[in-house]
């Protein structure tokens, strides 16, 4: 996978990552501080200050699962089976830990991620 797509995928996930944050009504200190470091180990996928920018001006935006799910079919569409399934475990892995990550799974994040997976063709 080329640079400009790591960073797609990157910006996907913390898109997504914002989204199911937020999906409880609350933005909570461990979610924040979960995005946060996924963000700081990014340094070794090079110059990532433009996901940061994006992230922390998404911060105030809403998004739906619609969109999530959209954009994320759109970044595997290039993809062959493989990659694509690899893409989609890599995010799912990264929103179950994010979900966990304040100790509570709230109904809002598991249904959201449900259905995350069943559009996906994950579920």
């Amino acid at each position: 996978m080329d640079t400009s797509a790591v960073m797609k995928v990157i910006d996907l996930m913390a898109e997504t990552g914002l989204f199911f944050a937020k999906a409880d009504g609350q933005y909570d200190n461990a979610e924040k501080d979960f995005i946060e470091n996924f963000l700081k180990n990014l340094g070794q996928y090079g110059d990532v200050s433009e996901v940061k920018e994006t992230v922390e001006g998404a911060l105030g935006k809403t998004f739906t699962l619609d969109k999530i799910v959209a954009d994320t079919q759109d970044l595997v569409k290039g993809f062959n089976d493989t990659e694509k399934a690899a893409i989609l475990a890599t995010i799912g892995g990264f929103i179950a830990k994010l979900i966990a990550s304040d100790g509570v799974e709230h109904p809002a994040e598991k249904a959201n991620f449900d259905a995350w997976k069943k559009a996906l063709g994950i579920a």
